[in-house]
């Protein structure tokens, strides 16, 4: 390889890249909180969902949708905390996939990452790690919404859940969390090149 990165190094802009997949999953994929309209399953996440009552005026009935999406526009989402966890979540992914980027190219050529921006990077993933913190920990917050509670027994309310369960990809955002977290320790020995020893 081209770049100046240690083997501590590459192993940090791996995990930087296995950081923003997770994240980028765990934030596209609805599956954050498993609940039941009738007895078909519904998922939500802050700003998608899957299983849905639709209307069909033809028949005059009432639908179950299994399909999955996002709600039609931001003031759409049932909540303004899901519509905050959507922002935190999503700006957390996009600087984690930035440094990802960055820290990749660094496996390839010179000079992209040095000792001084390699932590800042990790500094930065820090703030990833903190703004993705805030989105998960106030998404509790909108689980009194009308949706929410029509899928959770009508028992749902801040942090409890009710009859609903947390599902799979919400603990990918977890994972995301935590790999960022290692990658602000990595990246203090990720590069072999001070700024004063490049020659140009």
């Amino acid at each position: 390889m081209a770049g100046d990165l240690t083997n501590v190094g590459i192993l940090w802009a791996l995990l930087s890249l296995v950081a923003a997949v997770l994240c980028c999953s765990g934030f596209y994929i609805p599956f954050w909180v498993q609940g039941r309209l009738d007895r078909y399953p519904a998922y939500f996440s802050s700003f998608r969902r899957c299983g849905f009552l639709k209307y069909d005026a033809r028949r005059k009935l009432l639908l179950m949708d299994h399909g999955c999406g996002r709600y039609e526009n931001f003031k759409d989402i049932p909540s303004g905390w899901w519509q905050l966890t959507t922002i935190f979540v999503g700006f957390g992914g996009t600087v984690a996939m930035i440094i990802a980027i960055t820290a990749m190219s660094a496996c390839c050529i010179s000079y992209v990452v040095q000792k001084s921006t390699a932590k800042v990077a990790g500094g930065v993933q820090l703030f990833a790690a903190l703004m993705i913190s805030i989105g998960v920990a106030v998404y509790p917050l909108g689980w009194d919404n009308p949706e929410m509670k029509e899928a959770c027994g009508g028992l749902s309310s801040p942090y409890k859940l009710g009859s609903c369960d947390l599902s799979w990809s919400i603990w990918l955002l977890v994972a995301a969390i935590l790999v960022l977290i290692t990658c602000t320790f990595l990246s203090i020995f990720a590069a072999k090149v001070s700024p004063d020893q490049i020659s140009y």
